[in-house]
């Protein structure tokens, strides 16, 4: 575009030059800079920046304008498809629905002019409120769990990647899961369906739905043995001839080439649709037509003195299925699953707005306190909440194995109680410290959380071996407490040796404080870990700060005082006195 953009402004240059507007000048279109400007200019293209002319400003005005045209059309177009999609799509559904009804006759009167105004009236009123574009993630997730229901169905709203990993490693699709084993479909339905309302009613419980064990229908045929006896028929036969007209049955295979196809005998969709057409298909009882009519009319015609009936060999009597069977359609299971040899079903559900931890144990003591397991019942709890359970028992192994080695390195190195104790004493203060900041911006535990504060742990005790190391330090280059003539002289050391600490502890903090701020607003890939493992670190160092410059001297100082008096009991005894 630059070229064009070229041509353009020298033509309109010329167009100026003539009209006597400007002055023709090689410099027209030259960038005019102070000193300032120019060398700051020249420190950018060194540092890799693109030239910068007249016209790649003109270029970037043009764009940006452009840009800004663009937005406004967008939006004005937006507002508009808006507000026709909303009738439109509100015309449509009633007009659909409508048909529909007057189709299954199900439609009392046609609706009048004002009637269907009102009516598109509501329906484009609520279409504006659902419109997805313009809602955030929780209103958008919260709006589809009200509007997407589908009988026998249940929702879930969760993302590819971390569904197959929730898949993969739990059973399950959601961020908790429900194990419900019983020794029947009916008994674990039940029990489904109570720790579910259960379940819907504890703070943070989402998405809660128990697996739609039952609702298939089934095509159950009882056969009547008695019946079936009278007729001659066996079970069987009635059970062939049912494979026969439902199933179908292989009666031969051709072979073609290097194929071989089955060829079934299977009766035709018309007779075997519906429940009815079922009933109607003829068993064959294998006794001739005839033989149980035409045996009871020969003896009377016998009794009369006429000729017996002739039975008939060739066409053996047949039944409808009815006669001999109770058809009946009815639910059945749409899906049997089992686990360690028990029924099993799943109530899924997800959290949010808190800790997966303390909702399940939360859940847990509700569904213990509020349903009654019958024999044989009982359940599990998995989900994502599992690894995390699984990480707090390991963090609480390696927690408090990492200050024990933090006391034992530093006892190796300074091989005193109280100094290793003077240190240790910023690792409370970090504690409070990230809590006060977890609660402030609101995260709640979970293993990121617990790694920053380890990572806080550590920071803070490196600040409290810093000003140990500056204070030890000045104590040691006045040749100690043996050298020190009075506590006066001891409290100036020590405030000198903080003094002269502070600076590198104060550069040392905020480049940590200035890298780890930012992770706290972070809003891409990854900040639901990132956040919760600096709120804590940040805390920590920040109220770590405050004991290590305040605390730490003024401790130091009555450790030290307390040994001077001992190594000069003569200057202690007049003080005392």
């Amino acid at each position: 575009l630059e070229p064009d953009l070229r041509q353009v402004a020298s033509a309109v240059a010329g167009i100026l030059a003539k009209c006597g507007a400007v002055q023709p000048s090689p410099d027209l279109f030259a960038i005019r800079r102070g000193a300032v400007g120019q060398g700051l200019r020249d420190v950018a293209e060194a540092l890799g920046a693109d030239p910068e002319t007249a016209f790649s400003r003109m270029l970037a005005e043009i764009q940006r304008r452009r840009h800004a045209l663009l937005r406004e059309h967008a939006l004005r177009v937006d507002g508009e498809i808006e507000e026709k999609a909303a009738v439109l799509f509100a015309s449509g559904a009633l007009s659909g629905a409508l048909a529909a009804g007057k189709g299954r006759d199900l439609v009392a009167r046609e609706p009048s002019a004002e009637d269907a105004r009102r009516l598109e009236a509501d329906a484009a009123g609520a279409f504006r409120g659902t419109l997805l574009w313009r809602k955030s993630k929780p209103e958008l997730l919260q709006d589809m769990d009200s509007a997407i229901q589908v009988p026998g169905w249940g929702n879930i709203w969760t993302q590819p990647i971390i569904n197959r990993v929730d898949m993969l490693a739990t059973g399950v699709r959601t961020m908790v899961g429900v194990k419900v084993y019983g020794q029947s479909l009916d008994q674990i339905r039940d029990v489904a369906q109570e720790v579910t309302e259960v379940l819907r009613g504890v703070k943070g419980a989402v998405d809660v739905f128990p697996d739609q064990i039952t609702g298939k229908p089934y095509v159950e045929v009882w056969i009547d043995r008695e019946k079936a006896a009278r007729y001659g028929i066996s079970v069987g036969d009635i059970q062939d001839t049912i494979e026969v007209a439902l199933g179908g049955r292989t009666l031969t295979t051709t072979v073609e080439g290097r194929q071989r196809f089955p060829v079934r005998v299977r009766y035709a969709r018309d007779f075997r649709e519906d429940e009815e057409l079922l009933r109607r298909t003829l068993v064959s009882t294998g006794m001739p037509a005839g033989a149980m009519g035409g045996g009871g009319t020969g003896g009377m015609d016998g009794g009369m003195g006429g000729p017996p009936a002739a039975p008939s060999a060739a066409v053996p009597l047949q039944v409808p299925l009815s006669d001999v069977a109770e058809v009946r359609v009815v639910e059945g299971p749409a899906v049997i699953k089992s686990e360690n040899g028990l029924l099993r079903a799943y109530v899924q559900l997800n959290v949010r707005g808190r800790d997966v931890v303390s909702f399940v144990e939360d859940a847990q003591r509700a569904v213990a306190g509020k349903v009654q397991f019958p024999e044989g019942s009982y359940l599990e709890w998995t989900g994502q909440f599992e690894h995390q359970v699984r990480a707090k028992k390991t963090l609480t192994v390696v927690i408090p194995l990492v200050l024990l080695l933090i006391v034992v390195i530093l006892y190796l190195t300074y091989s005193d109680f109280s100094d290793l104790a003077l240190m240790m004493l910023a690792v409370p203060g970090a504690v409070a410290g990230g809590v006060i900041f977890q609660a402030i911006f609101g995260f709640n535990f979970s293993v990121a959380v617990w790694v920053g504060y380890i990572a806080c742990f550590g920071m803070a005790t490196e600040t409290g071996i810093i000003m140990l190391v500056y204070l030890r330090e000045a104590v040691h280059l006045y040749g100690g407490l043996e050298k020190i003539d009075s506590l006066d002289r001891l409290r100036e050391i020590v405030i000198e040796g903080a003094v002269h600490r502070l600076r590198p502890k104060l550069l040392t903090e905020g480049t940590t404080i200035i890298g780890l701020a930012p992770m706290l607003w972070a809003t891409g890939t990854g900040a639901e870990i990132i956040s919760p493992m600096a709120a804590p670190v940040l805390g920590g160092i920040l109220m770590a700060d405050e004991v290590v410059d305040v605390f730490i001297p003024v401790l130091f100082y009555w450790v030290r005082a307390r040994r001077w008096r001992k190594v000069h009991p003569e200057a202690a005894a007049p003080a005392a006195a």
